[in-house]
């Protein structure tokens, strides 16, 4: 997500302890105290690696939920009450479902129009308090600070008319399992990010081992692929990626792009640069006596700083070179 203007904001409160459900009359205000923390849960929300689009019909319900808030404040309100009152009936049978805040947001991202509810849950936090003459401290909870993830949401994108979910594992029945697709959206589930990184480096790593001209180098190119895309904003599609480091040999290529195919990742599917992680850019060389060198993951890639060597005894020895100085921390 590169812009966000934000519309309108709504927040409603959901006491599961006491159960019972607090609607707002009005309108958030939006001023130099509060959108800076509208806009970081937006961004957490949008960047987030756990968000999984969901194939649904045309005409489901969440789309046309959305549709009636764009219209008027009135929709807006009436269909915020509702999906509240959901996310109510829902979290009411759940054990230790904690008490939140309802978020709906209506903004415009990267130029589509898009209705946000996020559900941000309560975090249990140790307070201070005076207690007639005494201090005591004690437990309260309170809303999760703007770097906080976002927990669970559904977020409806208007224009291109899709559905998305970030979902939130809970005690039910005696295991840990979501419940917000399952129960309510019905959608059909595609991959999350995290998901989708976690196949390309499962048939890249296969590369490595099964093929000996990719050995060591597979992995450090696939990281390098990935951070040019992310630092040059440009859009970032898996089976590109994982064809383009493996181009060098056809076989290889062809069948790492199927198993990647075959593990759900389609040709057009795409990753948020935005959600991937900072250690991209690193590249570790970890030995059997437990020595770790470390270095950026184009200094791994371009091969000019280091020498690996066989050596006759099946041993291999690492040589770091053109060395100025160096610290032991």
């Amino acid at each position: 997500m590169n812009t966000l203007i934000i519309k309108k904001v709504l927040v409603h409160m959901i006491d599961f302890e006491h159960r019972k459900i607090h609607l707002s009359d009005d309108f958030a205000t939006i001023n130099d105290t509060t959108q800076d923390y509208y806009r970081k849960k937006m961004e957490k929300a949008f960047n987030s690696n756990q968000l999984k689009e969901l194939t649904v019909p045309s005409l489901h319900e969440m789309l046309l939920r959305a549709d009636q808030m764009f219209e008027s404040d009135d929709n807006f309100k009436a269909q915020a009450k509702e999906i509240t009152e959901k996310f109510f009936a829902l979290g009411s049978v759940i054990e230790a479902m904690p008490n939140c805040d309802m978020l709906y947001v209506e903004a415009y991202c990267d130029g589509d129009h898009v209705m946000a509810a996020l559900k941000l849950n309560y975090k249990r936090v140790p307070v201070s308090v005076v207690d007639g003459g005494n201090v005591r401290i004690t437990i309260a909870q309170t809303l999760p600070g703007q770097g906080a993830p976002v927990d669970e949401a559904i977020i409806v994108n208007g224009d291109r008319r899709t559905v998305s979910l970030i979902e939130k594992k809970y005690s039910i029945d005696g295991k840990m399992q979501t419940y917000l697709n399952e129960k309510w959206i019905k959608g059909e589930e595609k991959l999350t990010d995290r998901e989708k990184l976690s196949a390309m480096k499962r048939v890249v790593r296969k590369a490595e081992k099964n093929y000996l001209p990719f050995a060591n180098k597979a992995m450090p190119m696939l990281k390098q692929e990935l951070k040019n895309k992310v630092e040059h904003q440009e859009v970032i599609k898996p089976v590109e990626i994982v064809e383009n480091v493996l181009k060098d040999d056809y076989q290889t290529s062809t069948e790492s792009t199927d198993k990647l195919k075959d593990l759900g990742v389609g040709q057009d599917d795409t990753l948020n640069g935005m959600a991937l992680s900072a250690s991209l850019d690193r590249c570790k060389i970890e030995t059997d006596n437990h020595i770790v060198i470390q270095m950026d993951v184009d200094t791994y890639v371009a091969g000019t700083a280091f020498t690996i060597v066989d050596q006759p005894d099946g041993k291999t020895s690492i040589t770091i070179k053109d060395i100025e100085s160096y610290t032991v921390k």
